[in-house]
């Protein structure tokens, strides 16, 4: 009787194995469907030619060079895993139909961007060129000078109806060519009046660039766990 429990344990035990695998590679294939339909650039799927494994990992490629972070490069027609100065290319098969297994690929592949490109703002800048686009960014003239306000936020300081000072981020925003103040004065929402702050056409091709989104943003190197796959 032991050996036949055994026996049926380890029947179950492959059982809720090989269904975990089945369950995993799903996600990993919609998870690359979502990148691949997000992403501005064509992509391909190709293997090491030089593994030895017998399931040898799956490597995304794309065919124009493309940037990550502030200047990581990843050279056109070699896995996106791979840094420029790798000495050893690896070489790579023909396109295959199927989703990458690269845990750097994918993820790299996720947040690239083609290397002639705008660089894309920040969460934070994203949210602050947001304000401005709604045109709730004032600079408003008090007793003390002239400062910069978001009145979309109500300010916990006396005077808190003229909105939160934002004059350090709109500097640096408009030191990137992103923002720039009107020079005729404007009505503010929450009345008063000031000089309102538009973006530029430069301001709107960056905030046109896709967010990454939440269920990307994961070490490189470790698989991504289910629950930050959902897309929130």
């Amino acid at each position: 009787m032991p050996q036949i429990d055994q026996r049926e344990a380890l029947a179950r035990y492959e059982q809720e194995h090989a269904e975990e695998q089945r369950r995993r590679k799903e996600r990993e294939r919609e998870q690359w469907e979502r990148i691949t339909a997000a992403a501005p650039f064509a992509l391909t799927v190709r293997t090491d030619t030089r593994s030895v494994l017998d399931v040898p990992l799956r490597h995304a490629a794309a065919a124009i060079d493309l940037l990550t972070g502030g200047c990581r490069q990843h050279p056109a027609g070699r896995a996106l895993c791979e840094g420029v100065t790798h000495a050893h290319l690896m070489p790579l098969s023909e396109p295959i139909d199927a989703h990458a297994t690269c845990h750097r690929c994918v993820h790299a592949a996720a947040v690239a961007r083609p290397a002639d490109g705008p660089e894309p703002p920040t969460r934070k800048e994203r949210q602050e060129l947001e304000r401005v686009e709604a045109g709730a960014v004032f600079t408003i003239e008090h007793a003390e000078g002239p400062e910069i306000r978001d009145t979309s936020e109500q300010s916990r300081s006396p005077g808190g109806d003229q909105g939160r000072k934002v004059t350090a981020v709109m500097k640096r925003l408009h030191a990137r060519g992103w923002v720039d103040s009107d020079a005729q004065v404007t009505d503010s929402p929450h009345g008063g009046c000031g000089w309102r702050w538009t973006l530029t056409d430069l301001g709107v091709a960056a905030l046109a660039i896709p967010a990454v989104p939440r269920w990307v943003e994961a070490a490189p190197g470790t698989p991504l766990r289910h629950e930050v796959l959902v897309h929130r």
